[in-house]
């Protein structure tokens, strides 16, 4: 047995991921749009924890944002937002696998009970908001 000689070595293989990858089909383009949507939502959730902060100084003190700039991007946040919330509870049915008595529940029951327990999770907190909000 000889030496292997350097044109025989092996090589490494870079692959690299092309930049336009995600473009190229639209579930792709609409999977990264998903995920870009937590960063908007992140730096609102920021601003609000720095405006329950500022509330501490008590009503005569705090004076919320309320710049035309700040409400258009808390609408923006918000259908950000709807949209990853739609898009993940979408995917509930793929994702949870539950059996009653050995039987499986179908996809679309596991998807419609999602959606309704969001729906009355925004009534509960939208009724606690309005009702602690008038004290």
């Amino acid at each position: 047995m000889g030496a292997v000689s350097s044109d025989t070595a092996s090589r490494e293989f870079r692959w690299a991921m092309p930049r336009g990858w995600w473009t190229r089909r639209s579930n792709y383009y609409w999977y990264v749009v998903r995920e870009f949507t937590s960063l908007p939502l992140a730096l609102w959730l920021l601003w609000f924890l720095v405006e329950i902060r500022r509330a501490q100084d008590g009503p005569s003190g705090y004076h919320p944002h309320g710049s035309i700039g700040f409400v258009i991007f808390s609408v923006i946040v918000l259908l950000f937002a709807l949209y990853h919330s739609v898009t993940f509870l979408s995917l509930a049915g793929a994702i949870l696998h539950l059996n009653v008595a050995d039987r499986p529940i179908p996809s679309q029951l596991i998807v419609l009970s999602q959606f309704a327990l969001w729906a009355a999770a925004s009534v509960v907190v939208g009724f606690v908001l309005i009702y602690f909000g008038r004290t």
